[in-house]
């Protein structure tokens, strides 16, 4: 005697299959949204400019040196500030991006800029020169990964040099560490 089957059943088993699977691959999903790290890239023209510009607010101070009737205040990452002791005015700002070391001789100023050491001659505040560079004398940081474990953005060569990183909201981040 033949064996009896349930072919009905079965297709409405997969034909319900079928249907279920249709209809959650249409459900949208969500996007990933989470707090983590963007690189700040700067090209390398505007990271080796050095120049004499206005007083500027000091906003993140750093070491503080004294020549002369100078003083010099580093604003951390971005120049030093020049002010006037016996007045006690600023005079001038030095951009010098990458900056959070200097020290001064034979009115030439000698300071990091990022990987660099730079030379630069101050005899005329309005006007600086730089006048030698030493380049990649200094240990660069691991500027591929940010600085905290976590969620980032990854680093894209094309766009510059990695100066930095700055925390933000990344929507589908393609690299964690």
């Amino acid at each position: 005697m033949p064996k009896k089957t349930n072919l009905p059943l079965l297709l409405g088993v997969a034909s319900i299959t079928i249907l279920i699977f249709s209809l959650t691959a249409c459900i949208q999903k969500n996007d990933l949204e989470v707090l983590g790290y963007a690189p700040v890239y700067g090209s390398n023209t505007d990271m080796a400019l050095i120049k004499s510009e206005p007083v500027r607010p000091i906003v993140n101070a750093g070491k503080i040196y004294q020549y002369g009737a100078l003083t010099f205040q580093i604003e951390n990452g971005s120049g030093i500030h020049v002010i006037n002791t016996t007045t006690r005015t600023k005079i001038g700002f030095i951009h010098i991006k990458g900056c959070s070391e200097m020290s001064i001789r034979n009115n030439i100023l000698y300071a990091d800029n990022y990987r660099d050491l730079v030379s630069i001659d101050i005899s005329n505040i309005n006007a600086v020169k730089e006048i030698d560079r030493l380049s990649t004398v200094f240990p660069g940081i691991d500027q591929e990964f940010p600085p905290y474990n976590g969620y980032f953005e990854c680093a894209d060569p094309s766009k510059g040099t990695i100066i930095g990183w700055t925390q933000k909201l990344l929507i589908n981040p393609k690299c964690k560490r």
